[in-house]
């Protein structure tokens, strides 16, 4: 989202929002939550009406996922404000809005023990009276909306110790597994016997080195996968599987493994960083990948097969 978009859709939840605490029988209900590192859950829920915040509503819960704290916290304010008497227009505002989806689809999903029983409890509200309606609507955390910030605060500042023992989540238990299959490879990636001694490592915009992950298209591609040649430079670039002296002197050591430019051996990081046969000024000057990308795009025949 823009700021430009972001702006307009404040304009519009202020909008809406005000013209909701000034009407009869209507309320707001404000949900989110936060996990801590030590798995502590917060979900919380505020209760306006007539520009006021009536109810604070707070769950606490330890091992669950993100996901399940958000629905949690929708969870807890809609059974407490479905239950009072002569409301009959309520609006959900969150900022996970994928998560109140899931409530009003009726496939299969895996947040079933939460979406059930209030899936149930929305029919009942609704089927009582003709007037009674839900609303949801998307707050984007980025836009700092006063009425949100409110929780978000209060979900930052909570610090509890739960006394009982909280078993783990069926899907807190599956992604707990799934973040130790990757962490462990990741750290066999990290040994030269695993990704090859010629591997090049590289850092994100914010100057974080990139690990391999199966999650949002992969760790590299996204930076790379704009077209199909761009992408397979790239790889024998990174892996140092590529038609140059380096490779060759390995597979075919009677093969020419010098450069053109002169160079005793044609080494991938020769090419990029040193190679008089390309431009200097479209040299990478550190390791962020963007800079190798934009190399390469200026360069289409460095690492390809009729580079020489």
């Amino acid at each position: 989202m823009s700021e430009d978009d972001l702006h307009l859709h404040l304009q519009k939840l202020n909008y809406v929002f005000n013209i909701l605490q000034v009407s009869l029988h209507s309320l707001a209900v404000i949900a989110d939550s936060g996990v801590k590192k030590s798995h502590a859950t917060s979900a919380v829920a505020h209760i306006w009406v007539n520009n006021s915040n009536i109810k604070q509503l707070q769950m606490h819960s330890t091992h669950v996922t993100p996901d399940e704290a958000e629905l949690m916290a929708i969870q807890i304010g809609l059974i407490y404000v479905m239950e009072i008497n002569d409301m009959h227009n309520i609006i959900v505002i969150t900022d996970s809005i994928s998560m109140a989806q899931k409530i009003l689809k009726s496939n299969i999903n895996p947040f079933q023990n939460i979406v059930i029983p209030l899936a149930t409890k929305i029919k009942s509200y609704l089927s009582k009276d003709a007037r009674n309606n839900i609303y949801f609507w998307y707050c984007p955390r980025k836009a700092n909306w006063s009425q949100h910030k409110l929780i978000d605060d209060q979900v930052k500042a909570s610090n509890f110790i739960l006394t009982i023992p909280c078993k783990h989540s069926h899907l807190f238990s599956k992604k707990k597994e799934c973040d130790n299959i990757l962490q462990g490879w990741q750290k066999s990636f990290l040994t030269s016997l695993k990704k090859g001694h010629y591997f090049l490592n590289f850092e994100d915009e914010k100057q974080i080195t990139i690990k391999p992950t199966y999650a949002k298209g992969s760790s590299w591609l996204p930076f790379v996968g704009f077209t199909n040649s761009l992408c397979t430079c790239f790889t024998r670039m990174t892996t140092g599987h590529a038609p140059i002296g380096e490779y060759c002197q390995r597979l075919f050591p009677q093969s020419q493994v010098s450069s053109l430019c002169g160079a005793e051996i044609q080494t991938h990081k020769h090419i990029v960083m040193e190679c008089n046969l390309y431009e200097p000024s479209t040299r990478p000057c550190n390791i962020i990948i963007n800079s190798f990308v934009h190399f390469l795009a200026d360069n289409p025949a460095a690492f390809s097969f009729n580079n020489g």
